[in-house]
């Protein structure tokens, strides 16, 4: 089978024919066309960067984009994977004819590196195990360790009957006992928000709540806030993001953001009130609120996506190193990746 690559900048995420290849694709959540659609018409136009969307069609269908973007770092020229502080995962859209056609194919491998265009670095992160291949193949070159990990948990109904079997005993315990006394004591309420107005209200108190507890946090800057808060009504319509509240007595104690994908939930931000409802671990009340939730629907699995915070194994979660493909093709290139290895330059 032959191809025909290109690269399309003002490429349609919402079109049918994207939403089709997705669909059969092993990609993840943060390749979603809501994501992708919001990261290049809100947030990508906040940053000097140029969208460098590579397509494959034959005779005329989609069957694979590779979405990048590319720009200048102190006249360095980087083409990269749509991380912008924002996506946890990086991978490759492709139909599995594609795929393994890719694996396979030198010369269409060739083809693929030509059409990346000319860059001084090349920099995909962070990438699951299961597109390592994929990015071999498209790249030309092999995995590095970023030193971090992604954690994420399996999920089997009942509720109750995972908590035993997955959860730290004593983190289970504490959160069912402060949960009980907070309910007997107040008005609590778990809910999943699907109105447009109340989901953006909520995304800027999350923002609020998040301020000044996370060092850099991307959500504090204006246009980042305006990317997620598109993402969550959107993603609400489409069924790609959730947004949910924990209030007690009507006032708002944690709000937390995530993507669904595949039975995957893979939680984003979380924001809480901790000076006025601390005492009941509201943020972890909200963790097993949508745990449980997912779980009823027929979540398969509950995602906490990249960092290695100690909490993260209280929910007996598995770690996966997270990897990075870098490539250089200048000389400029190759002093430049002496000081980006390994970092996550934003």
């Amino acid at each position: 089978m032959t191809f025909d690559l290109a690269v399309e900048t003002d490429f349609e995420f919402q079109s049918s024919e994207y939403r089709d290849l997705f669909a059969c694709s092993d990609a993840t959540g943060f390749q979603s066309p809501t994501w992708l659609s919001c990261f290049y018409s809100i947030l990508a136009p906040a940053h000097p960067v140029q969208p460098w969307i590579v397509t494959f069609r034959q005779k005329g269908r989609l069957e694979g984009l590779v979405a990048l973007i590319k720009r200048r770092r102190a006249g360095i020229v980087l083409l990269e994977s749509t991380d912008l502080g924002v996506s946890d995962y990086a991978a490759p859209v492709l139909s599995p004819g594609l795929d393994e056609q890719l694996r396979a194919d030198r010369d269409l491998q060739d083809a693929v590196r030509q059409a990346l265009g000319a860059y001084d670095v090349l920099r995909i992160r962070p990438c699951r195990r299961e597109h390592i291949g994929a990015w071999q193949s498209l790249t030309g070159t092999s995995p590095q360790p970023l030193g971090f990990s992604a954690h994420s948990v399996d999920l089997q109904p009942p509720f109750e009957d995972w908590r035993v079997r997955k959860m730290d005993p004593k983190t289970a315990s504490m959160v069912a006992r402060k949960g009980r006394r907070w309910r007997n004591q107040h008005e609590v309420s778990v809910d999943r928000l699907d109105d447009p107005d109340a989901i953006v209200r909520a995304i800027d108190e999350l923002s609020r709540l998040r301020k000044g507890r996370f060092d850099g946090d991307p959500i504090q800057q204006e246009q980042v806030k305006s990317f997620y808060a598109q993402a969550a009504v959107q993603g609400a319509r489409s069924g790609e993001a959730e947004t949910w509240l924990i209030t007690s007595d009507g006032s708002v104690a944690s709000i937390l953001f995530g993507l669904t994908h595949n039975g995957r939930f893979l939680y984003l931000l979380i924001g809480a009130d901790y000076e006025a409802h601390g005492r009941h671990s509201p943020g972890l009340q909200l963790y097993e609120g949508v745990i449980e939730d997912w779980m009823q629907r027929g979540g398969t699995n509950f995602d906490f996506t990249i960092g290695d915070e100690p909490f993260k194994q209280q929910y007996g979660t598995r770690a996966e190193q997270m990897s990075l493909f870098s490539h250089t093709r200048t000389l400029k290139g190759r002093l430049a990746r002496k000081f980006l290895r390994n970092r996550l330059v934003r």
